[in-house]
């Protein structure tokens, strides 16, 4: 059994939201989140003003997107063991899990086109252009909400005497999904709680999202040392 390799995978997660998080809120300092209402003059400023944080911020966001795959995949191999020989819910999780990839460095690299040269674009595009970023980075709800069903419902088949993951961890994921669903409603609005720096659409996703994380860890990282245990390790 790999088990250090599968270690190293679960532990990659921890990263992958410290870079998220530093990359997008500590370097580029947009936390809260630029508001929608900005107008596009304004916006060209900002990026003038802070160019070289944004586009450290961005590098730093695009670097650490690629952890999902790897945490994702020691999930994936850790739901093969619920599913045995056909475990076509262990490879739609990660399947899933790639949306989520492509979404943060496809937002990372257009924030870093529009630091690039942002005195040379014009204000209507650049605030065109940032609004795709935003929507994407927190309302494209999809790939999460469908991995969240995925792991979910494949933990809840699981019904051996010592189950991989805990049985409560499959009701959470399914009510994260949950919880992720107000990004659909961000193209409404650009004011208020369903505004992509809202209450619901931002910050009660923005705390399941990493809340997700942190409890996948920890659950992936105790089912890979008890496989390790196990006197006949599958």
């Amino acid at each position: 059994m790999n088990t250090n390799s599968q270690l190293l995978c679960a532990h990659s997660a921890l990263l992958f939201a410290g870079l998220l998080g530093l990359g997008v809120f500590g370097l580029a300092g947009w936390l809260p989140p630029i508001r929608p209402a900005m107008d596009a003059v304004t916006l060209q400023q900002l990026f003038i003003e802070n160019q070289t944080r944004i586009r450290l911020g961005a590098s730093v966001l695009v670097a650490g997107a690629v952890l999902w795959w790897t945490f994702s995949a020691v999930v994936s191999v850790q739901l093969k063991r619920i599913e045995g020989r056909h475990p076509v819910l262990a490879y739609a999780q990660f399947l899933a899990s790639s949306g989520t990839v492509i979404v943060l460095v496809t937002v990372g690299y257009l924030w870093l086109a529009l630091a690039y040269r942002p005195a040379n674009l014009e204000p209507s595009t650049m605030q065109l252009i940032n609004d795709f970023c935003w929507m994407m980075f927190v309302g494209a709800w999809p790939p999460a909400v469908l991995q969240a069903i995925v792991i979910g419902v494949c933990v809840l088949k699981d019904k051996s005497a010592a189950p991989v993951y805990p049985r409560w961890v499959g009701f959470a994921n399914l009510w994260i999904a949950f919880l992720f669903m107000p990004g659909a409603l961000i193209p409404f609005f650009k004011s208020g709680p369903f505004a992509w720096d809202g209450v619901l659409a931002f910050w009660l996703v923005a705390v399941a999202f990493f809340g997700w994380i942190l409890m996948l860890w920890s659950t992936t990282v105790r089912a890979i040392k008890a496989q390790a245990a196990s006197p006949h390790p599958a």
